[in-house]
């Protein structure tokens, strides 16, 4: 058989889908050329009468002449300068004004946020053309007037985009960083979230760019922008409209010309939202055809009873270079079984658990094999019924629910949407909604449905992401890394559950995790992965007392960890917190009366379960969030409760280290930059010693110096988070604040970031606060133990160390 990409449900061919930006382009650029040369290609002075009034085309004047007996073509030539230069300048102000305004929107809020959007509001309510005639009355006619005019028309459309964009940026945990860290406004809207901005506000432009040019010539159309005699566009199509019967040629030119800039453009700006959106092309690429001996689509597939989806020789590979990401996968589920995906990070396990959905990431394509569910095969479905399919039979929960869950709808919303989606009946949506979030060990009362998801801690976001998927009852259901935020008796628990839940109802469920031993405890079979390859297979009670491949007994081994040898005990404590309870707008008391105490070199593990208050404690120590009562000392010294409020050494010496690596370092910048920041920030160096610095700090977690020329998207998640730990590292500080950093790691690369942190202990006396669910931590790390349920610190205990 021959295999062949999917192609998307569409019209036009993928030729013509290419052809179509290009010829777009270069129509773009010479009209663009003819407007800023074309004054130069002009066989006469645009303001020079040739010829009678209304004269037809003639050698002298190929196009006519206009109502002043001009030359058309010359008029022409020339009439696009000033409407290109004007609008440019239109637009470049425009963004300067309302991307500042609108960042500062977003990061103040408060009255500061008020203020500007309200204005916007104003501005945004008053008609166009009554705006433009009044700005251009007060300030008088010409095209000073009119692009001030402009600029105000245009603005409150590029403030509010601005401001929404820059408050998803805001979310990301690297602002969090730069904010604990007292970085300025300034530097945190420069160098954090105006970067994340650019492509955003790049694709805008486009479309931006067609409304300054439209504007700037309704301006001159209207006798309002350009005055007479100097030639534009608009002008001449205002000026020309009573002759259009005797010379349509003097409208006609003015106005084709225009009408191919502006739908030029329009055509790029398409392509440019496309691209900022993520939205790309796929290439497609002919596979040859199978050779005689090799296995039909169905054929070598695991052989299993009612199967819900089965995959054969699956391979998946990147376009850029072919380069097999998964190779050869083959495997199949049941109606009610449990499949578990293991292995280590970069193994292809999620890029295999998304080919089950008939999906693959930007970048990769899927060259060989097939994949069948409930009778259908994927890749033979076009992109419109793909996703019709996926919709009403399968369900999907993404590693990261802060990015993958929409933050404009509450949880209600968020649960109403989907069945809704599905044909559910509105009588019904409600009481599915809330058996949803019972069935996942979440409130149902109409408080909490009313929440948005930024109120919700990340153990609730990642168990409404389940209630979300289970809420349609599916045939088959995709989990990446579903209890990664959850504590392990909540681990335990749910997937307990849910497994019962699915079987119960036939569901097939898919499981891609790291931690080997959690989910043997409920899955029918395991696979684990290494290298894009399925290394070993079988029942998860074999795999899990009887591994037989290497890569998997150090899988099962990294379950078993052992304490570290580092436990000073008796020194004066380094960060003391007392009394600390803490109140969130919203939600109310989340933490009450809880303390600490943790010595140079020590550690203290506060472990909880989701939504305990663990969390929160860890962000008021940091001063994110200000605390009601209570007290912090370092070293002795009061410290404020605001991170605006301390001095510049309290913030260097207390570093946080945030939960989730890919989201903790700015993508925008090298490894290099990130690790420099502090170092600089501090001038803890001179400015031309820092990156070699850097350098070191990255040796120093176990990178090399080749790492600092990359990008976050270059590495893996281990790599990340030893690079968050050189960031930290590079204030000098006192004190890390860790925040669950190895809940999105698998169990090897955790181990070898907690055995990362005890020689830092060792060799530096940093002291560690580490928020975890997870006993591999604790008892990795060793020291002292804070429990904490319901915002209250319940009990302290201390774990022994080996010597």
């Amino acid at each position: 058989m021959t295999d062949v990409a999917i192609r998307p449900a569409t019209g036009l061919g993928p030729v013509t889908r290419r052809r179509r930006p290009v010829a777009a382009a270069v129509t773009f650029v010479l009209v663009a050329a003819l407007t800023l040369f074309g004054p130069l290609l002009a066989p006469h002075d645009p303001t020079e009468s040739v010829d009678m009034p209304f004269a037809p085309a003639s050698a002298k004047a190929p196009l006519g002449t206009d109502y002043l007996g001009a030359d058309v073509l010359s008029r022409v030539l020339a009439g696009g300068q000033t409407l290109a230069l004007v609008a440019v300048a239109v637009l470049v102000l425009t963004y300067l004004a309302g991307a500042t305004a609108g960042m500062l929107a977003g990061f103040r809020g408060g009255w500061t946020g008020t203020v500007v959007m309200r204005l916007a509001d104003v501005l945004m309510g008053l008609p166009a053309l009554v705006l433009l005639a009044v700005v251009v009355t007060g300030l008088g006619r010409g095209v000073f007037g009119a692009a001030v005019a402009i600029v105000i028309v245009l603005l409150p459309d590029v403030v509010r985009l601005t401001r929404t964009a820059t408050g998803q940026a805001l979310a990301h945990d690297y602002v969090e960083v730069a904010v604990a860290r007292g970085e300025s406004t300034m530097s945190i809207l420069g160098r954090e979230v105006l970067p994340n901005l650019t492509p955003v506000l790049a694709a805008d432009a486009g479309v931006r760019f067609v409304s300054a040019v439209y504007a700037v010539a309704t301006a001159s159309f209207l006798g309002l922008g350009v005055q007479p005699p100097s030639p534009d566009w608009g002008l001449m199509i205002f000026e020309n409209r009573g002759g259009l019967g005797l010379q349509p040629l003097a409208v006609l030119a003015p106005a084709v010309i225009l009408l191919t800039l502006l739908l030029s453009a329009n055509v790029l700006a398409d392509r440019l939202v496309g691209s900022s959106q993520g939205v790309r092309v796929p290439r497609f690429r002919r596979r040859p055809a199978m050779s005689a001996g090799a296995p039909a689509a169905d054929e070598g597939a695991d052989t299993v009873p009612d199967a819900v989806v089965s995959v054969s020789g699956l391979t998946v590979e990147t376009v850029a270079d072919g380069r097999a990401v998964v190779d050869g996968v083959t495997l199949a589920v049941g109606r009610g079984q449990v499949l578990a995906l293991v292995g280590q990070s970069g193994s292809g396990k999620t890029t295999t658990a998304l080919a089950l959905l008939g999906h693959a990431r930007p970048g990769l394509v899927r060259s060989r094999g097939a994949v069948n569910v409930l009778g259908t095969e994927l890749t033979g479905l076009r992109e419109r019924s793909l996703r019709r399919f996926r919709a009403d039979h399968t369900a999907y929960v993404a590693q990261d629910p802060r990015t993958a869950m929409p933050a404009h709808l509450r949880v209600r919303d968020q649960i109403d949407e989907v069945l809704r989606a599905r044909g559910v009946p509105r009588a019904q949506r409600a009481e599915r909604a809330a058996a949803a979030l019972r069935r996942a060990n979440l409130p149902d009362d109409p408080a909490f449905r009313s929440r948005w998801p930024h109120q919700l801690s990340g153990g609730q976001l990642q168990r409404l992401s389940l209630a979300i998927a289970l809420a349609h009852e599916p045939a088959l259901v995709v989990l990446d890394e579903p209890t990664s935020a959850l504590d392990p008796a909540n681990t335990a628990r749910l997937l307990a559950e849910f497994t019962g839940i699915c079987r119960a109802a036939g569901t097939a469920a898919v499981i891609v995790s790291h931690d080997i031993a959690a989910v043997a405890a409920v899955a029918d079979t395991v696979v684990v992965m290494y290298g894009g390859t399925t290394v070993e297979s079988g029942p998860a009670a074999r795999i899990l007392t009887a591994p037989v491949h290497p890569h998997t007994r150090a899988l099962v081994a990294a379950a078993a960890p052992g304490p570290s040898d580092h436990d000073p005990r008796d020194a004066e404590p380094i960060l003391r917190v007392r009394g600390l309870s803490v109140d969130l707008p919203g939600t109310g008391p989340v933490l009450t009366g809880a303390g600490l105490e943790v010595a140079p070199g020590g550690c203290v593990c506060v472990v909880g379960a989701s939504g305990s208050g663990k969390t929160t404690l860890l962000r008021a120590v940091a001063g994110l969030v200000p605390a009601r009562t209570g007290s912090i000392e370092l070293a002795g010294d009061d410290v404020a409760p605001s991170v605006a409020r301390r001095s510049a050494e309290q913030r260097r010496r207390l570093q946080l280290v945030p939960q989730n690596p890919y989201d903790s370092l700015n993508p925008r910048h090298t490894v290099g930059q990130i690790v420099a920041r502090p170092i600089r920030q501090f001038r803890l160096a001179a400015p031309h010693e820092a990156a070699a610095r850097a350098v070191d700090l990255l040796e120093q977690v176990g990178l090399s110096a080749e790492h600092a020329g990359r990008r976050p998207a270059e590495l893996s998640g281990g790599e990340r988070q030893r690079v968050a730990l050189a960031r930290a590292l590079a204030a000098r500080p006192d004190v890390l604040l860790c925040d669950e950093v190895t809940s999105a790691l698998d169990r090897t690369v955790a181990a070898t970031v907690l055995d990362l942190l005890n020689r830092l202990r060792r060799d530096t006396g940093v002291a560690v606060v580490v928020v975890t669910h997870d006993d591999l931590v604790v008892r990795r790390m060793g020291g002292a133990v804070l429990r904490v349920a319901d915002g209250v610190v319940a009990d302290a205990e201390s774990v022994g160390t080996v010597p």
